[in-house]
């Protein structure tokens, strides 16, 4: 016997989603929270801008790619016990930033805490697709969704005030802190779900489920649209202050604004998940997510073809993307990981992650790489991964 199944609870209450939700914002509090610190630590620790900037980065960097690790360590290990060591490894990683005497230990600092903080990101969605059927899961994921949007919001904010008023070193230890408190919730109120395969961690073994699973037509369905609008979305994280702001005029202090409602846009989409789960098919509430993608893009690009740039239709098609945003990471991940069959669950769910970020990296490039001042080359990469969402889509579908 290569697996050990264990219980599989039907979870009842506010609870255990509300435990699970805390555990993704603190792992995403571990960027916003010490955000404002940075451009401060080139005096404090003796360096320059471009290391204290590379400490970002590498923890990115971390975060991205460990996910492939995490689902096969889940399937080996249980998706509680290896949430719970994560946050023990991020509490103690946050505890070693906060210690470091230099910008050398802070950098291998951030490394391992990405490593410790992206273990949510995979095991959170497994526990809710396996503690919950489909429409209570996607009204768990709609609420999931809003609290991910609230996060980076107010993260940069306070560990604004927590730099000013006790050093930065405070932000780290906050984090711990924090950490501390979900791993105790964690333990108190949130059971063990799904099952250990002991053979899960057999470099074959993980080989061979990746495959299956980007082999697999039903599977990348929903892969390719979920990445696809993320990475859309992260199109607009790069280029939007250039636009707004040098093309558009937007006063630099006024930015936040706009991207603040943005923020309650996507947040108004996992809303509209939880609300609508039980009443329309989470598969239903993908194609919403793909449509609005699609008009967001037309929106915004049309225009823009026609010579027109200007602020309202560039904010409108970003609204009506950022709310499908919303509704496909509400309803996307659990189609995803009800299609991929007999091949394991966790590989299913590291992939959304990790193919989230590639594609997010992607669109950054393909702004950048263009960019010309004008709002065109944001538009073309909007409409052109809002069309590769539509299209694998429908035609994975089809097969």
């Amino acid at each position: 016997m290569t697996q050990e199944t264990l219980r599989q609870p039907r979870a009842a209450g506010w609870i255990p989603p509300a435990v699970l939700v805390g555990c993704t914002s603190v792992s995403i509090l571990s960027t916003d929270l010490y955000a404002p610190s940075l451009p401060h630590l080139p005096r404090l620790l003796g360096t320059n801008a471009e290391t204290a900037q590379l400490t970002m980065s590498i923890n990115f960097a971390a975060y991205a790619f460990a996910q492939l690790l995490h689902g096969p360590l889940a399937d080996r290990f249980g998706r509680r016990r290896l949430l719970i060591l994560g946050l023990l490894g991020f509490l103690l990683t946050s505890l070693a930033c906060a210690a470091t005497p230099n910008i050398e230990g802070l950098l291998a600092g951030r490394f391992a805490q990405g490593l410790c903080s992206s273990v949510p990101a995979v095991v959170v969605i497994l526990i809710i697709r396996e503690l919950y059927e489909e429409d209570r899961a996607v009204r768990i994921m709609g609420a999931y969704g809003m609290a991910i949007g609230l996060a980076p919001a107010v993260g940069p904010l306070i560990g604004g005030y927590i730099h000013v008023y006790l050093g930065w070193r405070a932000n780290f230890l906050t984090l711990a802190v924090l950490a501390g408190l979900v791993t105790l919730l964690v333990l108190r109120f949130l059971p063990e779900t799904g099952t250990r395969d002991r053979g899960a961690l057999q470099p074959k073994r993980i080989a061979s489920g990746y495959a299956r699973l980007l082999l697999r037509p039903a599977y990348l369905r929903y892969l390719i649209p979920l990445s696809a609008v993320f990475g859309a979305f992260f199109a607009f994280v790069t280029a939007g202050p250039f636009l707004l702001i040098d093309r558009l005029g937007i006063a630099t202090e006024n930015y936040g604004l706009y991207y603040g409602s943005l923020v309650l846009c996507f947040m108004a989409g996992s809303l509209a998940a939880n609300r609508f789960a039980g009443r329309i098919s989470a598969d239903r509430l993908v194609q919403a997510a793909i449509a609005l993608a699609l008009l967001g893009g037309l929106t915004l690009g049309l225009p823009v073809i026609a010579g027109q740039e200007g602020l309202l239709p560039i904010m409108a098609g970003l609204m009506l993307l950022t709310f499908g945003l919303g509704l496909i990471l509400a309803a996307g991940p659990i189609c995803q990981l009800d299609a991929a069959g007999n091949a394991p669950l966790g590989p299913a769910s590291a992939l959304v992650g990790s193919t989230q970020l590639a594609s997010a990296s992607l669109a950054g490039v393909l702004v950048a790489a263009f960019h010309d001042g004008t709002a065109m080359p944001l538009a073309a990469t909007i409409a052109g991964f809002a069309v590769v969402a539509a299209l694998g889509y429908v035609a994975l579908g089809r097969r």
